[in-house]
């Protein structure tokens, strides 16, 4: 039976060439590249230590990887190298530089305290994009050999390798600079097109409660100051006749001013409506309270509220309390007006983290989707709820009734 081959040094160091090669295709972030460099150089050529320089235009190192010195011995030392002596004769190299003998050198400086003793060296060049990246430096072999050419051809190779991953390494990084920029761009379009969006939405909201107004100030008080114009034509004709009847005048005065006292309280009811001071003195539950009084007495149609969770002294965020209170306000106008209900249910919830406002009527119901954005009235509602970062449905059909059901988050 034949003996085994014996391995051949030079296709075993090939072999760790190829998988160091191998390696550093694979990975994609720079210190660990770095670190793999050093890594492979000293298990290619047999070196106690290794480091890697890479410096700056003014050939100061700014970076340095080592490999071979413990973590202890390098906090004794105390800096990193200042690209001096022989690291600075690497440096300027055109080529690599092997030295037997450190201490004959005459380009050595000697060490810092506490650095390891070094006899033996070989310094290669890293060449990325043309230009000079770093150095390669190796010390000490373990056999206690001078390097030889065969480990500066070890090394050029390496570092030719070395160089491939560097540049990988930093166009990967210019790539997910570019995402994130990409990315960051993106999201700022996105949240312009929200604020465009918001803006919009509260230029609507904003209309919806100008047109509620207008149509407020001409059913209620348009109606009223017009009553109380044509009294006082009837008094004016009154006393225009020739045989003055003074109790009758004095009916028509007294006509007239109850007229106008409805055309105040008219007027009152239109500015308690554009902001309900009991809403902001005293919270949601009052104020729903009083909203539902009000309008039961004014559309003669009963009202019947129930809330829970908003014990009397509950307050909410104003903006919360004010959007949920404007969606019942618009919801009961709307049946109150529209609807032709006999019976109206308003249920206020408030659980940790959202408050609920349904709004239930038996009137004539609509086809929401029919409506659409021609009601300012319910674009005005889901504006609102827009703006508030809710949620509101709207259930109804001809027939049927309506049911409104609106969601503020809280905090």
């Amino acid at each position: 039976m034949a003996s085994a081959r014996a391995r051949d040094p030079v296709i075993d160091r090939l072999a760790g060439l190829c998988r160091a090669a191998s390696a550093l295709a694979a990975e994609h972030e720079l210190q660990p590249v770095l670190q793999l460099i050093v890594a492979s150089a000293a298990d290619l050529c047999g070196a106690r230590y290794t480091a890697l320089g890479a410096y700056d235009t003014d050939g100061q190192i700014r970076t340095f990887v080592h490999h071979g010195v413990d973590a202890a011995t390098a906090a004794r030392i105390g800096w990193l190298p200042r690209g001096r002596g022989l690291l600075g004769a690497a440096i300027v190299a055109d080529a690599p530089i092997r030295i037997d003998d450190i201490a004959a050198d005459p380009r050595s400086r000697g060490f810092p305290a506490h650095h390891p003793v070094m006899r033996t060296f070989l310094g290669v060049p890293i060449i990325r994009g043309g230009r000079r990246y770093g150095n390669l430096y190796l010390a000490e072999k373990k056999n206690g050999t001078p390097f030889d050419q065969d480990d500066e051809w070890m090394m050029v190779t390496l570092a030719a390798f070395a160089s491939g991953a560097i540049q990988t390494v930093d166009l990967l990084a210019a790539e997910r600079d570019r995402a994130k920029a990409a990315a960051a761009l993106a999201a700022a379009d996105e949240r312009q097109r929200l604020q465009d969006e918001l803006r919009a939405a509260a230029i609507a909201a904003q209309e919806a409660e100008r047109a509620r107004v207008a149509r407020d100030l001409h059913d209620q008080v348009g109606q009223s100051l017009t009553s109380v114009l044509l009294a006082l034509r009837l008094v004016v004709g009154s006393v225009d006749q020739s045989l003055i009847d003074r109790n009758q005048i004095r009916r028509r005065i007294s006509q007239t001013r109850h007229l106008a006292a409805q055309a105040l309280r008219d007027v009152q009811a239109v500015a308690s409506g554009l902001r309900p001071a009991v809403l902001h003195d005293f919270g949601l539950a009052p104020a729903l309270e009083r909203l539902a009084v009000d309008l039961s007495a004014q559309h003669r149609t009963p009202i019947e509220l129930t809330t829970e969770g908003l014990a009397d002294g509950t307050r909410l965020p104003a903006e919360q309390e004010i959007a949920a209170y404007r969606v019942v306000q618009e919801a009961l106008t709307n049946a109150m007006r529209h609807a032709g209900a006999e019976r109206v249910k308003v249920i206020a919830t408030c659980a940790p983290r959202v408050v609920r406002v349904i709004v239930m009527d038996d009137g004539i119901g609509f086809d929401p989707a029919a409506v659409g954005h021609r009601s300012l009235g319910l674009a005005g509602m889901r504006e609102r709820m827009t703006l508030a970062g809710g949620l509101l449905s709207i259930d109804s059909r001809p027939g049927n009734g309506t049911r409104v059901v609106a969601e503020v988050p809280i905090g």
